[in-house]
């Protein structure tokens, strides 16, 4: 088949088709649209129910009202801790054998259990303490 002009007839007939198709996606955007803004209306009112339900339930069981955002309630109170000496902890460790839990009740103001965990291990590794079992069961003790 020749490359060359097309005809008039084709051009007009495509031209057409191409409106139409505009159209019809024009159309499907809208409705499409709409459909959307309704879900989000919708679940913007289940939300609403939510924490309404959430509060009754809180007000039944003798709580506050439930928070919205921010920190959670066992974070909120908290603010930038002091540093903790660890070289006092470390001369206020028991003379026998310790657990972690142990140590975390000499610091002062209390400190993260991943904090603690990478001072023990600190400490094993100068050798100033003994790791003795493993997991929860791990117990220390200061080398002589």
């Amino acid at each position: 088949m020749p490359r060359g002009r097309r005809s008039a007839q084709s051009t007009d007939g495509l031209a057409a088709l191409r409106k139409q198709a505009g159209a019809m996606m024009k159309r499907l955007r809208q409705v499409g649209q709409h459909q959307l803004a309704a879900i989000e209306r919708e679940i913007i009112k289940l939300n609403r129910q939510r924490h309404l339900l959430q509060n009754e339930i809180s007000s039944m069981l003798g709580g506050g009202s439930v928070r919205r955002g921010g920190a959670s309630p066992a974070r909120a109170g908290r603010g930038r801790r002091a540093r903790v000496n660890w070289d006092g902890v470390f001369s206020r460790l028991p003379k026998g054998s310790f657990q972690a839990k142990d140590v975390h009740r000499l610091v002062p103001g209390g400190v993260a259990p991943g904090t603690l965990s990478q001072r023990l291990t600190a400490w094993v590794k100068a050798k100033k303490l003994k790791r003795t079992g493993s997991r929860r069961g791990t117990r220390y003790t200061k080398a002589a």
